[in-house]
This record gives C-alpha cells, structure tokens and sequence, in this order.
C-alpha cells in the first residue's frame, strides 16, 4: 500500500534533500521490511546534502536501527496514526544531533568492522630498553609510550626510574575522559564530570599522588618522580623528541565514544580499542579542518574552583611525598579556561563525513 513515508524513503534512497514536512508524493514499499525510522530517513537526508552516496551504501544505511536494547524506530509524524504506546511520531528535522550521531554510529561501527584492525607496525629492526617507565595521565603517554616503542625503545631497563607525566588537573581529568573515548565505555563528559562532581574524585586516572604511591611502593620512592612539564621528557628519556597528544577535538572524542557505545557488545575490548585508535582516530584528524568551530573538552566555569581545590590537594600531597619534580609543582594546578565540552552539532558533521567517506 503507498504511503507518505515510503514516498519520502524513496525520494532519499535516490539522493533527495526535501524535509519530511515537505514532501506529500506517495509510494509502494520498495523492501519487505518496516519503514526505516524518522532519525535514519532524516539522517540519509542530511548526508545527501552533503553529496550523493552510492546506492549499496544507502541500502546500509536505510537497514539500520539506532542502537539500545528494546529501542524502536521513531515513527514520522503525519505518517501514522496517533500511539497510545511506544514513541511518539516526530518530525525528523527536530531530531536533537545526538540522536541523529546515535544512528550514524551503527553503520560507522560496522564499516569499522568491516575493514578489521590494522595490522601491526612493524617492530624496529634494533631494539634495547631503557631505564624509564612512563605513566600518569593517559591521554598525554599513548602517544608517546607508542612512538618510543614504534622506535624500538622499550621501556622497563635495570634500574629504570618511574616518570609520572601530569599537567593542570583540569586538562588531566578530561584527558582521562578522553582517553576512555577511545578505549572503553564511557558516559558523555558532562554526565562523567557530573558523577566526578559528586564523588569527589576524578578518578584512577587522573589521580597522580595514587599513581605515584602505588609505584613507588613497588620500587622505591626515589626512582619514582613527577613531570609536570613535557617539554623536559627528551632529556629524561634520552631521546630526540616526544609526540605530543593525538590532534582530535571534544566533537571528535564525542563520535568515538558513540561508535565505541556499539563496538562495545559487538567485539571485545582489545579489538574496539585497536578499531577506534588506529582505526578511526586518523579519518577524524583529516577531518578536522573541515568543519571549524572545534571545541576543547574542559570543565564549565562553574566547576573551576572545585578541580583547583581538588588540584592543591593533589600538588601538596606530591610534595609531602618528597618526589622529585621535573617542572613546576605548580603546574599541577588548573588551567582556569572554561570550556562547554563538546558540541552536538559539530560532532553530527562529522560523523556525516564519515558516512560519506571523505577521509
């Protein structure tokens, strides 16, 4: 039987780009499944405004189902008659963006599975272990504990000295987000901050006087000490130069921890970590020039005085523990830049050329 919906379904699946309100035109169903949801036929919308997609690519996309155990595809409203169950009918242009990001994540996870991970770098042809181990604030030693041993510097030689890498607090707890965006299951920053808030502490990660103890009693206190300034790290480690943290925005970090959402009851952890990191992490940077007005994850200027109290505590208790200090204790203490976090419609975009393939 046409209908309205299977109209407008049609006129997507062709590369369309008129709103749901607009559209009056009637059509046969053209598969033997339910009408695809509002967020996914308005998703399809926005992606063809940015070009046209490839006919094996729309018929994936128009498969799929926003992910949530038990969740239904929203009805269009004017499409269907009045419920009095399920979710209501919507109109697809007032979709909130992380509803519309929730529904892209299921085919961008997938092609992520598709491709499979990357195969391993190949191991450096001359290898030795230094006398270093580098830890404290994730987001900041990926990068560079992966670039040392990409050059066939390992860590964990005789003698080696602990480095526990840390900066403001406020940029080390939301690099602890960050971090989990891409290696776990992790709730949007403003619920994780808020849960921080209210359990008055930050977390494992972003704990440097527990990282430093729990090192320190496990080699002694004085082969453990504290860097606060990166730039110090070349000499400490006897190399050249250290990478700097991966170039991804808060709207980045966002489409990750949607996609990783899925990949999380689809593969195990080892594979979702190695997808998002080497898998999506490098097509986001590309696309990050593209769609300006990137935002930093940060905390909103309410919370500022209460991660600069949590950031004294952590600097006195460094230095009650008499570690050595490369750089400044104080350098400990917070940034005082308030940030929003990400934003929804920035992450959308993104996520759009993803599903377009542009990178």
């Amino acid at each position: 039987m046409p209908t309205r919906g299977w109209g407008w379904a049609a006129h997507l699946r062709e590369g369309g780009t008129t709103p749901w309100t607009s559209w009056s035109e009637p059509a046969e169903p053209f598969a033997e499944t339910h009408l695809p949801g509002a967020e996914v036929l308005e998703l399809l919308r926005r992606v063809n405004t940015t070009g046209p997609l490839q006919r094996p690519r729309v018929d994936s996309l128009l498969r799929t189902s926003p992910p949530g155990r038990g969740r239904r595809d929203l009805p269009l409203v004017g499409d269907t008659s009045p419920r009095t169950y399920g979710p209501q009918p919507v109109d697809p242009a007032e979709l909130a963006p992380r509803e519309l990001l929730r529904a892209a994540s299921v085919l961008l996870a997938e092609d992520l599975l598709e491709t499979g991970p990357t195969a391993p770098a190949e191991p450096a042809a001359e290898q030795e272990k230094l006398p270093y181990r580098l830890v404290g604030s994730p987001w900041l030693t990926m990068p560079i504990r992966e670039e040392l041993e990409r050059q066939g510097k390992l860590p964990g030689g005789r003698g080696f000295t602990v480095y526990v890498l840390g900066g403001p607090l406020d940029e080390v707890a939301a690099g602890a987000w960050q971090f989990r965006t891409f290696t776990n299951r992790v709730n949007p920053w403003p619920v994780w901050l808020r849960d921080a808030q209210w359990r008055g502490w930050l977390g494992p990660r972003a704990d440097l006087p527990r990282i430093a103890a729990w090192w320190a009693a496990r080699v002694g206190r004085e082969r453990v000490e504290i860097v606060t300034d990166a730039s110090l790290l070349p000499d400490l480690l006897g190399v050249d130069s250290v990478p700097g943290p991966w170039s991804v925005s808060a709207e980045a970090n966002e489409v990750a921890r949607v996609i990783g959402q899925v990949l999380s009851v689809r593969t195990d952890l080892e594979t979702q970590r190695t997808l998002l990191v080497d898998g999506l992490r490098p097509r986001l940077e590309k696309l990050e020039p593209l769609h300006p007005g990137a935002r930093e994850v940060g905390f909103p200027a309410q919370s500022l005085e209460w991660v600069a109290t949590r950031a004294r505590a952590q600097r006195d208790a460094l230095l009650e523990g008499r570690y050595a200090f490369h750089g400044d204790p104080d350098r400990l203490l917070p940034s005082g830049r308030a940030s929003q976090g990400p934003d929804e419609r920035r992450a959308l975009a993104l996520a759009l050329s993803l599903l377009a393939g542009r990178s």
